[in-house]
């Protein structure tokens, strides 16, 4: 409408200017002749076309089709039903599931499905109690790192000390746990340690596949890091495009296979991978996939083995030293204790005081030598770190009141 007013202002000038070169008076006063009428002339009608084309790109193209207009509208007031309903469709299956935990408080289904839809309806305090219900009953790394990610979202994106535990608890049982590292690398940037929040995200880029949900979140982390500590774009765009499933077929190819046939490229991949790392016996994330495969496999003494070796490379690494322990002393048989298990006992509590796995293990081990004092005070300080309904601490409770007695 503004540009089709413009074009008639430009017409009605432009007769206007016509009109007042035919008048002689008007020539005379302004003291033009007949070259300069023409040239002044001119010059008007190109300002005005000129004005006039500015402001038609300025405002955009007024001549809009209305059919794309309006199948827009109908677009977004269908999207925006839809979201409707889903999100009632949510609230109803809410309220069903937080009344189907109350009748079945220890239906592991039931829970999982109320942490799914809180944490979709932002009710992350019955997310976090359901996920804490869960963990009461079966232990799960994976649970760990949505529980640690609800109580982060809590906080507005701040890792908080509940969180840091259950980061370091999920990397303890699990190194290459793709939550636990992204919000230990989220951890590290949010301390300050910027450079080791890179390579912990780099590192888990390299394992991440295209249809992945966090790949985006973790790119826009790794930029916002690389940014930060000045590594130049050229460098950071060779670390994104060394991504290992991303930009292998090798993982769909597999993906394609028969059971069978998965079983035999799996296992071929295992020895070839063991094979080189007898020639490349520094490659710590090597020896550490070689024993999660090995362990998948059911290959446990060469799972063991791999695992030893990882340690030796990098004997600081608490999280190795307590997945070796579990694997020495397994909790679903007694416990024989060995040198090298009490070695790893003491090593995990030298570099945390208040390890779990070190003082259920050192109370343990201090209760088969009958220490029974020592056995307690061990016991003790491990409740402190556990939550008081948890199946663990019913158990030590149950324990250290026999040991009283």
């Amino acid at each position: 409408m503004l540009f089709i007013a413009i074009l008639f202002i430009s017409l009605f000038s432009m007769i206007y200017i016509f009109y007042s070169f035919s008048n002689k008076k008007f020539v005379n006063i302004l003291n033009l002749n007949s070259k300069s009428n023409k040239f002044i002339l001119y010059l008007n009608v190109i300002f005005l076309f000129l004005l006039s084309s500015l402001i038609y790109y300025k405002i955009g193209n007024p001549f809009i089709n209305m059919d794309q207009l309006y199948s827009s509208q109908e677009k977004l007031i269908k999207k925006t039903i839809e979201q409707k309903k889903i999100i009632k469709r949510d609230l109803k299956n809410f309220e069903e599931l937080v009344l189907a935990s109350k009748q079945n408080p220890k239906n592991l289904d039931i829970l999982l499905e109320l942490a799914r839809t809180a944490s979709q309806l932002n009710k992350i305090d019955i997310e976090i109690s359901s996920l804490k219900k869960i963990l009461s009953i079966k232990n799960s790394t994976k649970l760990k790192s949505l529980l640690a990610q609800a109580y982060i979202r809590k906080a507005d994106g701040q890792v908080t000390s509940k969180a840091q535990k259950l980061i370091n608890e999920a990397l303890a049982e699990d190194p290459l746990d793709p939550g636990a590292n992204f919000l230990n690398g989220l951890a590290q940037s949010q301390i300050g340690n910027e450079m080791l929040a890179f390579e912990i995200w780099t590192e888990l880029y390299k394992r991440t596949g295209e249809n992945d949900t966090w790949k985006k979140d973790l790119e826009n982390n790794i930029r916002s890091a690389a940014k930060n500590l000045g590594i130049s774009q050229k460098t950071l765009e060779n670390k994104l495009k060394d991504n290992v499933l991303a930009n292998n077929g090798l993982t769909k190819e597999i993906l394609n296979l028969n059971e069978k046939e998965q079983n035999l490229r799996i296992n071929q991949m295992v020895e070839q991978l063991a094979n080189r790392l007898e020639d490349e016996k520094n490659d710590f994330e090597g020896w550490v996939r070689l024993y999660q495969s090995y362990k998948v496999l059911g290959s446990n003494e060469k799972a063991l083995k791999a695992l030893r070796d990882a340690t030796k490379l990098n004997p600081k690494n608490i999280n190795l030293k307590q997945m070796l322990l579990r694997e020495l002393l397994p909790t679903n048989k007694k416990p024989v204790f060995s040198k090298e298990t009490n070695k790893l006992v003491d090593d995990i509590l030298v570099l945390d005081p208040n390890n779990v796995d070190g003082l259920f293990f050192s109370g343990f081990a201090a209760y088969n030598k009958g220490e029974k004092k020592k056995a307690i005070t061990y016991w003790d300080l491990l409740l402190k770190q556990l939550p008081k309904d948890s199946l663990m601490s019913k158990e030590i409770n149950k324990r250290i009141r026999l040991l009283q007695d």
